[in-house]
């Protein structure tokens, strides 16, 4: 059915493609806001023309003789439906224009946030050393609020049942960038038992949200070694990557002494069922498919998309996460990618979290 919520949803992610995802977000608000002040001025209309039908019937009985007070009284109702529209445009307007103007995002450019990345040394060391054999997490979209736990307690009961070393968090940490939500993410991550790496999600950045990832996280671009494996963390927040972080990532690529390279995108390369979530369709996307396949890239490990999605091209597996969210899931189950290496072979294994969660996994036996 073409309804104007599917009209939204087909236009805003047609805007998040073609023009990032501040432009998103205030299409999404300004859409939603117009749609609703043009639903209450249609209520109105209807109202002043059961008035003006009231009116119509008073006419015609007033043609066959009615008194004088009926007169009046018809007099008064088409005043009071004249009058109604008026002030209710004094209040609407102004409430209208705020909130139009909420969530106006300062998106910082990904050149301004590689620029800050690569001018300091990174504060994510290496994870593990001196094995081959070990287990981490890979968590799509947490979208935390202000308040709330989101999944955290089945992702450290899961990292204490089965010895995950370390947590990627793919980014969209946040649910709209506020410091609020960036200070509750970061309590929980504190709270685990094992140390955690963050992705810069299009989420973090709305409401200028990446002045807090800055302070509170540190650099978007980074790498780390664990175990025999590299990781590279890229900025692909704004569906751009940049010519100076394009750079920095062919060599962290080339410059790989690892058995195993992973490289973590919240923005997909490949892998979604709607075509609306992946890397915009540009040169910069071939440019990071050539570099992937030319370096020898395992696994791109990927976000965004509420679903899970497991695509291979040209030797390259391209791996989107489901959301670890209590809310926001499109497709699929929570959960977070268990995943396990042992010496040149990795398994991948998708354990559910939240209300998703089956009960053998709520006993232990994960």
């Amino acid at each position: 059915m073409d309804t104007w919520d599917t009209r939204w949803y087909q236009q805003q992610h047609g805007y998040e493609q073609a023009y990032g995802s501040a432009a998103a977000v205030k299409f999404n608000q300004r859409y939603c806001i117009i749609h609703w002040t043009v639903v209450a001025f249609d209520s109105l209309s209807c109202l002043q023309g059961i008035y003006q039908a009231g009116g119509g019937e008073k006419q015609m009985t007033e043609n066959r003789g009615q008194t004088t007070e009926e007169k009046k009284n018809l007099l008064k109702r088409i005043l009071i439906a004249l009058l109604i529209r008026p002030p209710i445009i004094l209040i609407l307007l102004p409430l209208f224009l705020l909130l139009l103007s909420y969530g106006e995002t300062e998106e910082s450019t990904v050149d301004e946030r590689f620029g800050l990345s690569n001018s300091i040394k990174s504060p994510y060391k290496d994870a593990i050393k001196g094995t081959y054999i070990f287990s981490f997490a890979f968590c799509g979209d947490p979208h935390m609020y202000a308040k709330g736990d989101g999944c955290f307690d089945d992702l450290d009961r899961a990292i204490k049942l089965k010895q995950i070393r370390f947590v990627i968090f793919g980014g969209d940490l946040t649910y709209l960038g506020e410091e609020a939500e960036y200070s509750n993410f970061i309590d929980h991550i504190n709270a685990l038992t094992s140390p955690s790496y963050p992705a810069l999600g299009n989420h973090d950045i709305y409401n200028n949200g990446w002045s807090y990832y800055w302070r509170y996280l540190g650099p978007s671009a980074y790498s780390f070694n664990g175990g025999n494996a590299k990781f590279v963390v890229i900025d692909s927040a704004s569906g751009r990557i940049g010519e100076a972080q394009m750079e920095w990532i062919q060599d962290q690529l080339r410059n790989n002494k690892q058995p195993l390279l992973f490289v973590i995108s919240h923005m997909p390369i490949y892998g979604d069922s709607y075509g609306v979530y992946e890397f915009p369709e540009t040169e910069e996307k071939q440019q990071l498919i050539e570099l992937f396949e030319k370096y020898e890239v395992d696994f791109v490990l990927q976000g965004h998309f509420h679903g899970f999605v497991d695509i291979t091209n040209n030797g390259v597996r391209y791996i989107t996460s489901g959301s670890f969210s209590d809310g926001l899931l499109d497709s699929g189950i929570r959960h977070f990618l268990l995943i396990k290496i042992y010496g040149p072979e990795v398994t991948i294994e998708q354990v559910p979290v939240g209300e998703d969660i089956p009960v053998q996994y709520m006993d232990g036996e994960i």
